[in-house]
């Protein structure tokens, strides 16, 4: 064994810093809940060794003893969507401000893998739950309901909501999709999704979509999904191999999110399809990548980080109800979705 390989040094524990510090380890468990019996020269004497120490506190073993963890737990289907990560950033931000933390678990679009991650989760004993709206299962929802804090499902609506929703109009991206292809004359349409698991998303724009096609006079879109763990934009990419053998006169794709449509678009380049001009690509999500393509991304937008301002607020409104001892009502709020009609479609 090579001797000059140094063991781990231990991690350094409460009783080191208050050696250091000179006061004793129920002193500085004080100063770290801002106890108002400890002085405020201790209390900065304290915070410097634990800083100098590099003293990491056992928020679990401080959840226990004051009922806070000043955790918020967030389980999404995906992070290798832009929109997701998106809603990750407004919800830190307003978490932060409030002297929370965000703790991110992933589903990867399956049922049984956001159970696994809300059992996880729980065990922390988090302030709140934030997942994605849609179906869960029995043992998930019983989790939820019995978890006494409050839960936000975001992005899709529920049909049977565990307590609070901030939702995407989803149906209405579909529709708006269907009708700018309609209004540039095309005929023959694919709707394509990211994953035909857990993602209520991309069936509820599929619908929304079938919807306006059917108003149109269009015949029945052909939908093709994928298993959600390849990466959106490799995804679209390799799908259209698969969409032009069954649809060959295909000349109108709506996408699940922008990423997927700007591997459409490469993939179509690749076999010889021009966009628009052979093929309108239409996305979802609006992300900055799309508005600097050649052709620029037609896509569908909502204001992703705002969304997770408001699942925030809704989490910090909640939070000042329970100090207040008010009822906590159930919360709802649908956020509208605009065409940005670009170069694509």
């Amino acid at each position: 064994m090579d001797s000059s390989i140094s063991k781990p040094r231990p991690a350094p524990t409460m009783a080191d810093v208050a050696k250091v510090a000179g006061v004793s380890a129920m002193t500085v468990s004080r100063a770290l809940r801002e106890d108002a019996s400890v002085s405020k020269a201790t209390r900065a004497r304290v915070l410097e060794v634990i800083d100098d120490l590099g003293y990491v506190p056992d928020q679990a073993a401080g959840a226990l003893s004051s009922g806070r963890s000043k955790l918020v737990g967030m389980i999404a289907p995906s992070f290798t969507s832009a929109m997701y990560g998106a809603v990750a950033r407004g919800l830190d931000a307003t978490l932060t401000k409030a002297g929370l933390q965000l703790f991110l678990g992933f589903a990867d679009f399956q049922e049984e893998r956001e159970e696994q991650a809300l059992e996880a989760l729980l065990r922390r004993r988090p302030e709140a739950v934030v997942l994605s709206g849609g179906r869960h299962t029995p043992k998930a929802m019983r989790m939820l309901a019995n978890a006494s804090v409050p839960v936000v499902e975001f992005f899709c609506a529920p049909v049977s909501p565990a307590h609070h929703v901030v939702a995407v109009d989803l149906r209405a991206a579909g529709r708006l999709a269907v009708e700018r292809l309609a209004a540039g004359g095309r005929r023959s349409l694919v709707v394509i999704g990211e994953s035909d698991g857990l993602d209520i998303a991309a069936q509820e724009r599929a619908i929304g979509a079938r919807e306006a096609a059917a108003e149109k006079g269009f015949r029945e879109p052909t939908a093709l999904y994928g298993a959600g763990a390849v990466a959106p934009i490799d995804f679209g990419a390799h799908i259209v191999g698969e969409m032009l053998a069954r649809r060959p006169d295909v000349d109108g794709v709506v996408c699940g999110n922008d990423g997927v449509a700007i591997g459409v678009i490469a993939g179509l380049r690749r076999h010889g399809r021009r966009v628009p001009d052979d093929v309108a690509v239409i996305g979802f999500g609006d992300h900055e990548v799309g508005r600097h393509l050649d052709p620029a991304l037609t896509t569908i937008g909502f204001n992703a980080p705002s969304l997770g301002v408001e699942v925030g607020k809704v989490l910090l409104s909640a939070f000042e109800a329970v100090r207040a001892g008010d009822e906590i009502k159930p919360y709802r709020l649908s956020i509208g979705v605009e065409l940005v009609g670009r170069d694509s479609a």
